[in-house]
């Protein structure tokens, strides 16, 4: 470990010691010295930057050294460090403190506005006339030291360049050294320098390093056992070392610190109504979780937003760990099941007869696949990915052009990430649009077409880049399975602080051999991601490969309550929003017979009018196109109305400036139950109608009419009042989880977001009509 207080073997310095502008004496000098620290851990990043401090210190051209890092992170000793390090620790020293030394100048700011404003000009004139002095009193070959210059204005910033310029034309020996620090970039200040000229530091988060965390804080029990005079010792147990490292830290090793501290006060209290004193001193004095975080309930144990309310599944449910790291589900399940049934079921929908009523494949396509997937989301979130038979042919074909020695590309993150989202929502618009115009849920051979499309695009993808491009971010099925996990009530996380803490192998990420004592052999994520940067179910398909690979226990499998996502850790994006209207459209669009019930008989024969009936240059078909379109952008168009005639209604009234409204892409969530619901009571109409005639639609679809039609196969289907009422269950339920989701996300009244909610109870009452009446 390294030495955690130090006090150099050093003299006061010969010109003096100087704070904040004052001459100070020796015992301030002896106080600045104890109170200096070095840097804690043992990560690379810890040594990485005890290495850039020293070579800073002992930097033979003694250039300007700038150091930056996030509130909280240590800096000034690391500034301290630098000069009690360098050749000139015995010069003169003085420290400016710019943010306090501003904050001195601009009291008194008040009165009128005119009066503060005069006040704060003047206090900017007086900060750059005092660091314009400190140059010019300062003695040459000494050292000025600069802390926080971010809090500095532009125009003090800017003198600051101009004194460090002139410095570095003097001789070294000459030249004033200049160590600062700051808690972000301060481009002013390194304004026309090089690494030539000025020297950064850069200190990494303590949420980065999470490594070091259980040293840091053996530090601050030390530190504070000498400050007590208490000769026994602290020491924090092992469930409380995880929560510390499970913690984000925002205010880094200045937060670690004041958490400790309110610990260590507890202790003591604890151990004086126990009267506990009389035991061996030589006995530590454990500090646990509980006392870390009292009547914390998180799963993680530290407070990390969207991690609340977890329960993992793999304690209380062995066999679904065993079922993600066995070979079954990584592998064999697809390809020799999964693929074989596939193939089998794209022949029968191309030589089958090629109605939905004579048709098993067709039947088991429309009636189980669409409802069976849509039922599945809020249970498994994306587990469909993990066993899709598009990217089952992917993965075999990528596995034989590796054989025969061609090399893969790498994931271009950033081009798919921006593009991507926008392909898949035009290929899904004109997926949905073939399936109206051409009558996809009753043409075999169209819906096999639509299969193979979306299988060509896997495989192509899988043969030109590494591990599933097409999946995560090109698949219109893989978009709308994304979007749809969000609701889920399960999802595959990893503990952040073990796995910054514990590994090194990255084997869930990149794959790799087995690292002992649990890893096993993988070849990585085949989304590219890793289980402890997850914000959201998105991406994840549960496929397992992280279970298998981590070595330490890491992922969890948990139960959280359903959407949690979408009100904690939600990403919004644009493509995904236009996704969710497109699909809710599709519930509008596959709609439109109902809707022509009420224009009249011949809006009827317009929306009737298909591929097979009618001419695509006929007027008919060409109307029911443009009624398709209609029906997709509807929801959409309207959800975006109410959104900007809220934020009108809002700009007019008195608080305007009070509460900005959120942005339409983070609002447009609130959409999304009343999306998933309400595509599910429209299938729910084949679903628990047709879903149930399997058994005499297969014997049709084999020639066994006789048998069919005896009434000897059992035929299981709801009554039409049953599926009614399921609908419109399904229905009430989305369009209230909408509403509930619209108010939470939007922090604000009914009454200042009556617009968005009579879209949603609009929207929803109008499903009601199409589908359930």
């Amino acid at each position: 470990r390294t030495v955690t207080i130090r006090k150099p073997a050093c003299a006061p310095p010969r010109g003096g010691f100087v704070r904040t502008g004052a001459r100070a004496t020796a015992s301030d000098f002896d106080q600045h010295v104890r109170t200096m620290r070095g840097e804690c851990g043992r990560s690379r990043y810890a040594k990485r930057l005890r290495e850039a401090r020293r070579q800073a210190a002992r930097d033979v051209l003694q250039r300007h050294v700038l150091i930056v890092g996030e509130p909280g992170t240590m800096k000034t000793d690391a500034m301290k460090l630098v000069h009690f390090g360098s050749s000139r620790r015995r010069d003169s020293m003085q420290m400016l403190d710019c943010g306090r030394m501003l904050k001195l100048r601009e009291i008194g700011a008040g009165g009128t506005a005119k009066a503060a404003l005069e006040a704060l000009i003047d206090a900017e004139t007086r900060v750059m006339d005092d660091i314009q002095e400190a140059f010019e009193s300062h003695e040459q070959g000494g050292s000025l030291l600069l802390r926080d210059v971010d809090l500095l204005p532009e125009s003090a910033q800017q003198v600051l360049n101009d004194a460090l310029r002139g410095e570095s034309l003097r001789p070294v020996s000459e030249r004033i050294r200049v160590v600062m620090t700051s808690s972000c970039a301060v481009p002013l200040v390194a304004k026309d320098f090089d690494d030539i000229s000025l020297t950064t530091v850069r200190i990494p988060p303590l949420r980065v390093r999470r490594a070091d965390i259980e040293d840091e804080a053996h530090f601050f029990l030390r530190q504070m056992a000498v400050e007590q005079d208490n000769p026994r010792k602290f020491v924090v147990s092992g469930d409380g070392v995880r929560a510390l490292q499970a913690h984000d830290w925002p205010g880094n090793e200045e937060e670690l610190e004041v958490v400790l501290r309110r610990a260590v006060v507890q202790m003591n209290a604890q151990q004086s109504r126990e009267r506990t004193l009389v035991e061996s001193k030589d006995s530590p004095l454990v500090i646990s979780r509980e006392v870390l975080w009292p009547g914390s309930k998180l799963a993680y144990g530290g407070h990390r937003s969207g991690t609340g309310y977890r329960l993992n599944l793999f304690s209380i449910l062995p066999w679904t760990q065993s079922l993600l790291r066995s070979s079954l589900w990584n592998g064999q399940f697809q390809s020799n099941f999964v693929v074989p049934v596939f193939v089998l079921l794209n022949l029968g929908l191309i030589y089958g007869p090629q109605s939905r009523d004579a048709n098993v494949f067709l039947n088991v396509f429309w009636c189980w696949w669409w409802p069976g997937i849509l039922i599945t989301y809020p249970l498994v979130g994306r587990m469909w990915c993990a066993v899709c038979p598009f990217m089952s042919v992917g993965t075999l074909a990528q596995r034989i052009v590796t054989k025969l020695g061609f090399k893969l590309r790498r994931f271009p993150n950033e081009a798919f990430a921006q593009f991507g989202g926008w392909f898949l929502v035009v290929l899904f618009a004109g997926i949905l649009m073939w399936e109206e115009l051409w009558d996809l849920e009753d043409h075999a051979r169209l819906s096999s077409s639509l299969l193979l499309l979306i299988t060509a695009g896997a495989v192509i993808g899988s043969i030109f880049y590494e591990h599933r491009v097409w999946c995560r971010y090109l698949c219109p099925i893989g978009g709308m399975n994304g979007l749809f996990a969000k609701i889920s009530a399960t999802e595959l996380r990893a503990e952040q602080g073990v796995c910054s803490a514990q590994c090194s192998s990255y084997g869930c990420y990149k794959g790799g051999p087995a690292v002992p004592p649990n890893g096993m052999e993988t070849e990585g994520c085949p989304m590219g991601l890793h289980p402890a940067q997850l914000r959201d179910n998105h991406d994840c398909v549960l496929c397992g490969s992280c279970v298998q690979a981590c070595p330490h226990g890491s992922v969890r499998f948990n139960l959280r309550p359903p959407g949690i996502d979408l009100w904690t850790t939600n990403q919004p994006s644009a493509h995904e929003v236009g996704l969710l209207f497109l699909l809710l459209g599709a519930a509008f669009c596959h709609r439109l017979p109902e809707t022509a019930v009420h224009l009249g008989q011949f809006a009827d024969e317009v929306v009737s009018s298909t591929a097979q009936t009618h001419s695509v240059t006929s007027t008919q078909f060409q109307m029911h196109a443009a009624a398709a379109v209609c029906a997709l952008v509807y929801p959409g168009t309207l959800a975006f109305a109410s959104h900007a005639l809220s934020n009108t209604i809002h700009e007019k009234s008195a608080d305007a400036r009070a509460c900005q409204p959120q942005a339409f892409v983070e609002e447009a969530y609130a959409y999304l139950p009343l999306c998933w619901l309400g595509l599910l009571a429209h299938f729910l109409d084949i679903g628990l109608g047709e879903a149930g005639k399997v058994l005499p639609v297969a014997a049709r679809s084999f020639g066994f009419e006789s048998i069919a039609t005896s009434g000897f196969l059992p035929e299981l289907v709801a009554d039409e009042h049953v599926i009614s009422f399921c609908q419109g269950t399904c229905i009430l339920a989305g369009t209230a989880w909408s509403l509930v989701l619209l108010r939470y996300n939007a922090k604000r009244t009914w009454k200042e977001i009556a617009p968005q909610t009579l879209a949603i109870v609009l929207l929803g009452s109008q499903l009601w009509d199409l589908i359930v009446m």
